[in-house]
């Protein structure tokens, strides 16, 4: 997303199934093979729609969440793809939020931090009433999962624009209580996280939003 008003990763722990059957007083005993459930991070969310917040359209996932919607968006499946809709829409709500809203959102979807804390000094200097105009607002287009663990999630958010502009936002969602929150970079890193790039890459995870 832009770094203005209107525009403001780690995709799933393996999960283990172990079984181990026993027959008390017999001589037999059965046990299952531990299986691993495949973790996929170019598997696009399954059974997407789309919902509008503050001018903009967000990705529901019905299996990946958010599976609550209110002041935050929250409620991710523990996957690569849970990760991206939390990114998606955490960083799309935080840049959008408005005035009434924002503090606690920052509350509950931000990991704590020397990011976090630059990010609400500046938000608090600035005020947000009204939704994103058309002309300006993005359009989440797709993701790409540059790094996973259980933990973290890394990646790229592509967002194009009604003057068919795109650009790459790099997002890093952890794990914590339960939920992905996102994590803002130290401003003392000198990170840009947004670039203006010529096209959306080949290997993207394409998210088909609305027209």
């Amino acid at each position: 997303m832009r770094a203005n008003p209107a525009h403001s990763a780690q995709l799933l722990a393996a999960l283990l199934l172990a079984a181990t059957l026993s027959a008390c007083g017999a001589t037999n005993s059965a046990v299952t093979t531990p299986t691993t459930a495949p973790v996929d991070p170019t598997r696009p969310p399954e059974n997407l729609r789309w919902e509008p917040y503050q001018g903009v359209s967000l990705p529901i996932g019905a299996q990946d969440g958010p599976k609550q919607l209110a002041t935050i968006a929250s409620g991710y499946s523990h996957t690569p793809q849970g990760a991206a809709l939390a990114a998606i829409n955490s960083s799309t709500r935080m840049s959008l939020a408005p005035d009434d809203t924002w503090p606690t959102a920052a509350s509950q979807s931000l990991m704590p931090g020397p990011g976090k804390d630059a990010w609400v000094m500046a938000r608090a200097q600035i005020s947000i009433t009204a939704p994103a105009a058309a002309a300006t607002a993005p359009h989440i287009t797709a993701y790409k999962v540059v790094n996973y663990t259980p933990a973290t999630t890394d990646l790229v958010v592509y967002a194009t624009y009604s003057d068919n502009s795109i650009t790459a936002s790099a997002q890093t969602v952890t794990w914590s209580a339960d939920d992905w929150r996102l994590v803002l970079p130290n401003p003392a890193s000198k990170l840009q996280t947004i670039h203006s790039i010529p096209a959306i890459p080949p290997d993207a995870v394409n998210l088909n939003p609305p027209k």
